[in-house]
C-alpha cells in the first residue's frame, strides 16, 4: 500500500559515495522511498524499515530547496532513483508530471529519471519535451534479469520503452550497474550491447555509467533469501570501503571489455563513467584523464545539451 507523508528532512543530497571513490557530482532528490522489484542485490532491503512505498507530499518545500540549491551549484545534475524506481509506481501517483512540470521551470538543471519499468505514458504525453530531462534504464542481460531482478519488466520491454521515449525527443541514460560476473559474462554482455546498438542512437545518449556489483556485509543474509541467486558465484573480497566485491583484476577486466565493446559496437564518443570506483580504477580504464569530480560532472551535464 503506498503511503504519502511529509518529508522531515532534505530533499536534496549529495549522491553517496565511498570515502576513496571519484564522485561523478550527482545529487540525489529523496521524493520518494520503497520499490515494488525485488532485485537480489537491492540495498534497500537492508536500508529502508519498510519496504513500503512512501512518497512524500510537501513538494513545495522541495520546489524551494531547489531554488535555493541552483543560487550556489553550477552544472547541477540531480534525479530520483536511489530509494526507489523513479517510474515504478507512477500509474498510481502520477508523481512524474509533477516533475516534469517542477523542472520545466529550471532549464538549467538537469533531472534524471532512473528506472526500470515501462511506465512511461506520462513523459510521452507531457505537453512538451524538455531538453533538461534524461530517462534512464538500469539494463542488464536477460539471464541475470531472469535471476536477480524479480517482478521487474524484462529486457525487450526496457528496449521497448527506450525506443519510445528516444523517438518522442528525450535524451537516454543506460546504467550497467550492477554489472554481474556469472558464466560466460562477456557472451551475454556484449550481446545486450549489440541489442541496445539496434535500439539507440548514440547521440541520444546522454550518459552510460558502469558498475560492477558490491554490497555491505549487512546485504549477505539478505541475498541468501534468493535461492537461484548467482551473486555469490564470483571470487568476492571485501575492498577499500568495506564493501563485498569482484578482485580489483577482475573489474579491471570488466570494465575494458565493456568500454571496448561499446565504443566499437555502438560509438567511441558515448560519455562512459565508472560508478564508486577510486582513481586508480579510473586511470585503468580511462588513461590520460584527469578525473575529478567535477570535470567529470561538467562533461556528464554538457553531454545532455550537446
Amino acid at each position: 500500500m503506498i503511503k504519502f507523508e511529509k518529508q522531515k528532512g532534505n530533499f536534496i543530497k549529495h549522491c553517496p559515495c565511498s570515502p576513496e571513490a571519484i564522485s561523478c557530482g550527482y545529487f540525489n532528490l529523496n521524493l520518494h522511498t520503497g520499490c515494488p522489484y525485488s532485485c537480489s542485490y537491492c540495498i534497500l532491503q537492508a536500508y529502508l524499515e519498510t519496504k513500503d512505498p512512501i512518497f512524500f507530499t510537501n513538494i513545495d518545500d522541495m520546489e524551494n530547496e531547489l531554488v535555493e540549491s541552483t543560487k550556489t551549484m553550477k552544472y547541477l545534475r540531480i534525479g530520483t532513483g536511489e530509494l526507489s524506481d523513479s517510474l515504478a509506481f507512477d500509474p498510481e501517483t502520477k508523481y512524474s508530471n509533477k516533475i516534469l512540470s517542477i523542472f520545466e521551470k529550471f532549464p538549467e538543471v538537469v533531472f534524471e529519471f532512473k528506472t526500470k519499468s515501462t511506465n512511461i505514458d506520462p513523459i510521452l504525453k507531457y505537453k512538451k519535451v524538455l531538453k533538461n530531462i534524461v530517462v534512464s534504464w538500469s539494463l542488464n542481460p536477460q539471464e541475470i534479469i531472469e535471476r536477480e531482478e524479480h517482478f521487474s519488466p524484462d529486457l525487450n520491454s526496457r528496449l521497448k520503452a527506450i525506443a519510445e521515449v528516444q523517438s518522442k525527443g528525450y535524451k537516454i541514460g543506460i546504467h550497467f550497474d550492477p554489472i554481474i560476473l556469472i558464466k560466460n559474462w562477456k557472451i551475454y554482455y556484449k550481446n545486450l550491447i549489440i541489442k541496445i546498438s539496434k535500439t539507440i542512437t548514440p547521440n541520444n545518449i546522454a550518459w552510460w555509467s558502469m558498475g560492477t556489483l558490491r554490497f555491505p556485509y549487512s546485504l549477505r543474509n539478505y541475498i541468501f533469501k534468493y535461492k537461484d541467486s548467482l551473486l555469490f558465484s564470483g571470487e568476492l573480497v571485501r575492498g577499500y570501503d568495506g564493501k563485498y566485491r569482484y578482485f580489483k583484476p577482475l573489474r579491471i577486466e570488466a570494465f575494458k571489455f565493456i568500454k571496448q565493446e561499446i565504443q566499437s559496437i555502438i560509438s567511441d564518443q558515448i560519455p562512459l563513467y565508472l560508478c564508486m570506483e577510486d582513481i586508480e580504477m579510473w586511470e585503468e580504464v580511462f588513461p590520460g584523464i584527469n578525473s575529478t569530480e567535477n570535470k567529470i560532472n561538467k562533461y556528464l551535464y554538457e553531454s545532455v545539451y550537446r
